[in-house]
């Protein structure tokens, strides 16, 4: 999270400058910047576009529940709590 936030801020204020400030490793930020992004990360984009989706398409009525059904019945295997999650995410615009 940190460094997502080193990253986004990199043309406002030197990386080296950010990490001392933030207190993490330069060498740490600098091996994010080469990892990969994690399987149930890129499980959870692919699911929150389904999930706007769903809701877009009830004009914002349907909540966690509906929308947890609407993605089985589509064949998906998830849980309420990680909709309600990717739901929170989306409304506070991560």
């Amino acid at each position: 999270m940190i460094h997502a936030f080193i990253r986004q801020h990199e043309s406002e204020f030197p990386a080296a400058m950010a990490c001392r400030v933030l207190g993490v490793s330069r060498s740490g930020y600098h091996a994010s910047l080469a990892r990969l992004e994690s399987d149930r990360t890129t499980a959870d984009r692919a699911l929150s576009v389904l999930i706007a989706a769903s809701h877009t398409a009830s004009r914002q009525a349907y909540g966690a529940p509906r929308i947890l059904d609407d993605l089985r019945d589509g064949g998906h295997r998830v849980g309420q709590r990680r909709v309600a999650r990717l739901m929170r995410q989306r409304r506070r615009g991560r």
